[in-house]
């Protein structure tokens, strides 16, 4: 995504979100970001460019763009883009993020669980099953639609560095294993 932004393939406009400098999409962006997805390893980035700004200038209601021996069928794109607009909507709303809560992180509404983590933990493959084991105040609906918000607000900056990647272990023992008594 950020690539086909830097090389203003998809257009964005600058803006700020708390406080900061960031790059915003409109919904003509975003639908141009949904069919990036799909024409990227089948078109070069000029004849992308050419979709986008037909897209640009189409009506709304449109269902196909077509020039030349190219059409595009615009609904499965559209669809695909609502559904994940209401996921991203209805994420937005599990989430609060007050200064008084965790230091202002983002939270799941009515916890002290951070959002982002346990969208990490899903991706370094957690079940949904072990997260609500071990959170119990969450829901099924938190632990789907953790990664989405968490896609779409990443934590700023760079990640912390965890101290104990670079460490050697405090205590290391090698026994053999015909020594080991069964438990």
């Amino acid at each position: 995504m950020n690539n086909a932004i830097d090389k203003k393939t998809i257009p964005a406009v600058s803006g700020q979100r708390a406080g900061h400098a960031t790059r915003l999409l409109d919904l003509r962006a975003l639908m141009s970001l949904a069919l990036e997805r799909r024409l990227a390893d089948r078109f070069v980035p000029e004849l992308r460019r050419e979709v986008f700004d037909a897209l640009a200038t189409a009506p709304r209601n449109r269902v196909s763009l077509e020039g030349g021996f190219l059409t595009i069928d615009l609904r499965e794109p559209r669809r695909d883009l609502a559904t994940a607009l209401r996921a991203l909507r209805r994420a937005r709303d599990l989430v609060v993020s007050d200064p008084d809560i965790m230091g202002g992180a983002p939270v799941f509404r009515g916890t002290r669980i951070p959002v982002h983590p346990i969208a990490t933990l899903i991706g370094q493959g957690s079940t949904e099953r072990d997260l609500l084991e071990a959170y119990p105040r969450l829901t099924a609906e938190m632990v789907h639609l953790a990664p989405t918000y968490a896609a779409a607000y990443p934590l700023r900056g760079r990640p912390r560095a965890q101290p104990w990647h670079d460490q050697p272990p405090v205590q290391s023992t090698r026994r053999k294993l015909a020594t080991i008594e069964a438990g």
